[in-house]
């Protein structure tokens, strides 16, 4: 009797911890698509004022050719500077990105790609801003 019971408490035990398991890892596969779902929304966000931050480079880089002041040139060449960093740092993201493989691995560099995508996101929000602002001013 005495081993029956061990036999029956081995077994629950071991299901406990099975199903235990199971969740921690439904847990980290749900947390994983939704910073994935995230990450790719902020991307899907950002990807499309590309266009704008070359167009409006292109319109500060008129600007700066035609700047006869010193003042007015660092301020200009600044923005086009900023504008090409946000171009340049999100092809840099996307070339980088690469889907992780492992649910060990994957939420940290998940959540590093979200920080990092974040980042992207600043930057070509104020680049854009900045350059409008400018733009503005000067017409």
């Amino acid at each position: 009797m005495r081993v029956l019971n061990f036999v029956v408490l081995t077994l629950v035990f071991a299901f406990s911890f099975t199903i235990s398991s199971c969740d921690n890892a439904d847990n980290s596969s749900s947390e994983i698509k939704e910073l994935q779902s995230r990450i790719m929304a902020t991307h899907d966000y950002v990807m499309p004022m590309i266009g704008k931050v070359l167009h409006l480079r292109k319109q500060v880089q008129n600007l700066l050719d035609s700047c006869t002041s010193a003042d007015c040139g660092d301020s200009l060449q600044a923005i086009t500077y900023n504008l090409t960093k946000a171009d340049a740092d999100m092809m840099n993201w996307m070339h980088s990105y690469k889907e992780p493989i492992g649910q060990d691995t994957a939420l940290k560099y998940l959540k590093n790609q979200e920080v990092a995508i974040a980042q992207v996101k600043e930057q070509i929000l104020t680049s854009i801003e900045a350059a409008e602002t400018c733009l503005k001013e000067r017409q």
